[in-house]
């Protein structure tokens, strides 16, 4: 058996970040992951990330994401990789939503520098939108783009600088207690591993990892679109088009990003609604239905005909989710030196260098100094 100080199970977003808070602190980390290096198979996937300041879901969020803001660019000073991308917030839709109210609402609470605009004036500035009559939207300086995959691999690289070592397409069969303390992790190229600290961030495969947990999860298959615009992609480019999110009264929220030269430009709705099995996520079909396209067409022809070209690519995105939306970071009831985090819901990407330091700290002390208590599993107990 080989022997660490904390191993880490699942090396996306998050487990990629708590690998390298771990090991920043000097301990010896271990990470383990079934897919490959960064790779897009899980919840990260497809290229890009929002992250944003006027966050929507609870004001409660704003003071991790203007941290996590600063700490993504530390990380690219220190990795040399272009990780975030500044561009501004666009977030809309009709008095009463809770896209347009909860940004405000957020905003004025936190004092962040924003202004409010009508449907005309969304309309002038952006013409790619056809926003509905009556429809207002919150815009903020401070929101962006960040790389997915570059975050990710940027976090695993640091982390082996500071001798973290990793195992990739090696699936965890199995963890627990060690007769003589700490755990022991089985993997099913036939290695254990033993450490005294353990953090689990399985994302999606979260259930067959901590079944003793009986979280009330639900998994989505989020289908992810790159069009060709209609219009000249100067005019929907970095520096034109902010990040932006439209709720619709007819369809749900519909998200997207400026322009990408290699790729196109991105729009995604908001939760599928295309619930998953847990035992079926090896044998999901990734591939682009016509539903999936149907969908996101009608969003375009209506709000954003602009936006209404040729299909460049697709992938899918896989949502883990708690009924409440909210995130698990949290210990494990009777182990200590397990942290536990998962079902972000669709929106815990841009938080993940805070999401390290919460998980390094609950599983090495037993408790953080961030305001976590919203986001404990217990509260699902009754």
């Amino acid at each position: 058996m080989e022997t660490f100080d904390a191993v880490v199970i699942g090396l996306g977003a998050h487990g990629s970040a708590a690998a390298l808070a771990l090991s920043r602190r000097g301990l010896r980390v271990a990470g383990v992951e079934r897919f490959g290096r960064a790779h897009g198979m899980a919840s990260s996937g497809g290229r890009t990330r929002i992250i944003r300041l006027a966050y929507f879901e609870d004001p409660a969020y704003v003071p991790l994401a203007v941290e996590s803001w600063t700490r993504w660019q530390a990380l690219e000073a220190e990795s040399g990789t272009p990780i975030l991308t500044p561009t501004g917030g666009l977030y809309g839709g009709l008095a009463g939503s809770a896209v347009l109210d909860g940004a405000i609402r957020s905003a004025r609470e936190h004092g962040l520098p924003h202004e409010v605009i009508d449907a005309d004036e969304l309309r002038r500035r952006w013409p790619v939108f056809d926003p509905a009559e009556g429809s207002q939207a919150l815009v903020e300086q401070q929101a962006g783009v960040l790389r997915s995959d570059l975050a990710i691999e940027a976090q695993l690289a640091v982390a082996e600088r500071h001798r973290a070592t990793f195992r990739f397409e090696d699936r965890v069969t199995g963890w627990r207690s060690s007769a003589g303390g700490g755990y022991e992790v089985d993997c099913a190229s036939g290695t254990t591993l033993g450490a005294g600290h353990l953090v689990i961030a399985g994302g999606a495969w979260m259930p067959e990892l901590v079944p003793d947990l009986r979280l009330p999860l639900r998994i989505e298959r989020v289908p992810l679109l790159w069009v060709e615009p209609r219009i000249p992609a100067a005019e929907v480019a970095v520096g034109r088009l902010p990040v932006w999110i439209i709720e619709t009264d007819v369809d749900g929220s519909f998200y997207g990003f400026p322009y990408d030269p290699d790729a196109g430009l991105k729009v995604a709705r908001h939760h599928s609604g295309e619930v998953v099995a847990s035992d079926e996520l090896e044998a999901l079909d990734r591939g682009l239905t016509p539903g999936d396209e149907a969908r996101v067409r009608a969003f375009l022809r209506t709000r954003m005909p602009g936006a209404n070209g040729p299909l460049r690519g697709a992938s899918v995105c896989l949502y883990t989710d708690t009924p409440d939306e909210d995130f698990v970071l949290d210990t494990y009831p009777g182990a200590p030196g397990v942290a536990v985090a998962s079902a972000c819901s669709g929106h815990g990407f841009k938080f993940s260098p805070v999401v390290g330091e919460i998980l390094a700290d609950l599983a090495i002390h037993g408790r953080t100094a961030y305001p976590v208590e919203g986001f404990r599993a217990s509260r699902f107990a009754a």
